[in-house]
């Protein structure tokens, strides 16, 4: 039975109003667990022997533009739903034509910038994952930079008079500032994915499948191809291009996810856990060849005990496996024979 208090707007009016409301809720669940990534991720860097600023200021900007869209996002729904409740037409004409409003153009403007970010880092990451190989990274590049365009000409409509994102004018630069972002999201996922399964399969052939798997388990990939960002992307630019309502869910906790998705990168180079120049290099090392050898060594001043050790021979240099194989997983430098010394009998 209805609410005798209920309002007699139309559902489809009622509806879009939830909606906002509750992608802010949304949002702000998200922005919860956006802190607890940030802070996990500097503890991390600031934990490290060598600590990587640039990474650091890299997390708190995306930090603040977070914390910058939910507040905003916040603060325009107080003043639809309270400060200018007697705005004519009610709260929906208000999100409506009040949409250039600067707090939501702000909020607008954050978003933005932080997904030129996440593209740009998650761009930088597919780059090292291929070896810096520059030639397949031409098509991603022009994309990368058609989004940027793109998305200066779409923070201009939005901050027309009269304008917002579900303003059905001549020329949207909205849809294919979305839909550039998703594409290139879509082929970088799809780069990362295949480089890290093919680097998978390269390392269980050399050294057994029990090595590697801190750069090539099932949560490394949906890490390094940030994952969730792209998945969250393409529903709301779904919704979005078919004008659906139910995109307003995904507004506020687009932002969010576009900030936590590089920061989980940050976090795992942070912990010596992501791909790296170093890792790459160690996986091109030499020609190996494996061989059994058998070393004797005195585990007790009254006893000597005989040892059977897998070693590996690089241009006729024997190197401990066990050696070779912590190194490639602490991401170590690139090991050579003057760093790591051949095995020799105790």
């Amino acid at each position: 039975m209805p609410s005798p208090y209920a309002t007699d707007e139309p559902h489809a009016e009622l509806w879009f109003e939830q909606s906002i409301n509750a992608g802010t809720y949304i949002g702000a669940i998200a922005y919860g667990m956006h802190i607890i990534v940030y802070f996990w991720a500097i503890s991390h860097i600031l934990r490290g022997r060598r600590k990587s600023w640039l990474s650091a200021l890299f997390a708190t900007i995306l930090f603040a533009l977070g914390t910058m869209n939910i507040a905003c996002n916040i603060r325009f729904n107080e003043m639809t739903w309270i400060d200018d409740r007697n705005f004519p037409g009610g709260p929906y004409q208000f999100i409506l034509q009040e949409e250039a409003l600067a707090v939501n153009v702000i909020a607008n403007a954050v978003t933005v910038v932080a997904t030129s970010m996440a593209d740009g880092l998650l761009l930088y990451r597919c780059f090292v994952i291929w070896n810096h190989k520059v030639c397949l990274l031409v098509i991603p590049v022009l994309i990368y930079l058609a989004s940027v365009a793109m998305s200066i000409l779409f923070m201009i409509q939005v901050a027309q008079p009269d304008s917002s994102l579900w303003a059905q004018g001549t020329i949207n630069f909205g849809l294919p500032y979305w839909s550039l972002s998703m594409s290139l999201n879509i082929i970088l996922m799809l780069m990362i994915v295949s480089r890290l399964l093919y680097l998978r399969h390269q390392i269980a052939a050399t050294l057994g499948g029990e090595h590697g798997r801190a750069y090539t388990s099932i949560a490394a990939m949906i890490v390094e191809c940030a994952l969730p960002y792209s998945l969250v992307s393409f529903i709301f630019i779904v919704l979005y291009g078919l004008q659906n309502t139910g995109m307003n869910l995904f507004i506020p906790l687009l932002a969010q996810v576009e900030c936590i998705a590089p920061e989980l990168i940050i976090l795992r180079v942070a912990r010596g856990r992501a791909w790296s120049t170093t890792t790459m290099a160690n996986l091109s090392l030499p020609e190996m060849q494996f061989v059994e050898r058998t070393d004797f060594r005195k585990t007790d001043p009254r006893a000597t005990t005989m040892q059977s050790n897998r070693h590996i021979s690089m241009n006729g240099n024997d190197i401990s496996m066990l050696t070779y194989a912590d190194s490639l997983q602490s991401g170590a430098k690139k090991m050579s024979v003057s760093t790591i010394a051949p095995n020799s009998p105790v």
